[in-house]
């Protein structure tokens, strides 16, 4: 790891075309339960499945709400990500970085940065924003890579 001063950086986790996929799911996902609501409407349907339902809907509303505005964030201090709670490593404790990309596609996949941290475990960030994804880069390797260089 480095020790030098880095300059508290913040951008999304998700990069927009997940984003963008992430909502044609959820309103073909609603299409389809507007289209199923005089045949579900007619059942007599058991409590216990209706719990189900409403779980598995909570679930999937929090997960694409986390898509959508969860943010990654590295300071000095520490690593975190997240929208209303933030999962967060300190740098202190970092044991191990790896970071996981295919550069050809970052625009739909999210370079993942995963962090061993003594007895805390694997913990995953997923970094989208180029600028987040620079610092990073200072983080695992020691030096911005030369396109990023340029662009920064």
């Amino acid at each position: 790891m480095i020790q030098a001063e880095l300059t508290p950086v913040e951008g999304r986790s998700f990069p927009r075309a997940i984003q963008v996929l992430a909502t044609l799911a959820i309103l073909g996902l609603l299409a389809s339960a507007w289209k199923a609501r005089v045949a579900l409407a007619s059942m007599t349907l058991p409590s216990e499945l209706l719990l189900l339902a409403g779980l598995a809907a909570v679930v999937v509303l929090w997960s694409y709400l986390n898509i959508l505005f969860s943010t990654t964030r590295v300071s000095n201090e520490a690593i975190s990500q997240g929208w209303l709670w933030r999962t967060s490593v300190q740098l202190r404790d970092i044991a191990q970085v790896k970071l996981l990309r295919f550069k050809p596609l970052d625009f739909l996949v999210a370079p993942r940065l995963v962090v061993r941290a003594g007895a805390l475990g694997n913990t995953t960030f997923h970094v989208a924003d180029p600028a987040v994804l620079a610092v990073v880069d200072l983080l695992v390797h020691g030096q911005v890579e030369p396109a990023e260089a340029a662009s920064t």
